[in-house]
């Protein structure tokens, strides 16, 4: 038998984790992934782009063009680790903006 997780972590995590995360200048938005299924689920909401777990969180982002991949994934995980202390996190990249800003495209 597995023992309890010692740090539950609640829903009400990934309202505090989304707003962290798109605060960092390299993320443009979050991403649900395929059929939206990286989300939270909260009474009468989602919280699309997180999914808060018992044991984790996974989180779902679209990157700047240019961004740096490896780094910006260690400072959504930086974020997140900041708000709950040390938690795994997975860090998901679903996406690079299509150009840099104003190219239109």
């Amino acid at each position: 038998m597995t023992p309890p997780d010692p740090t539950p972590l609640t829903g009400e995590a990934a309202t505090a984790i989304s707003a962290a995360v798109l605060a960092d200048p390299g993320v443009v938005a979050l991403d649900g992934g395929p059929f939206d299924t990286v989300a939270t689920v909260l009474p009468g909401r989602r919280v699309v782009g997180v999914r808060v777990g018992a044991s984790g969180v996974e989180v779902s982002v679209v990157l700047a063009w240019g961004a740096h991949v490896p780094a910006a994934a260690d400072r959504v995980r930086d974020r997140v680790r900041a708000l709950l202390g040390p938690v795994p996190v997975d860090v998901h990249v679903a996406d690079l903006a299509t150009g840099p800003p104003g190219a239109g495209g």
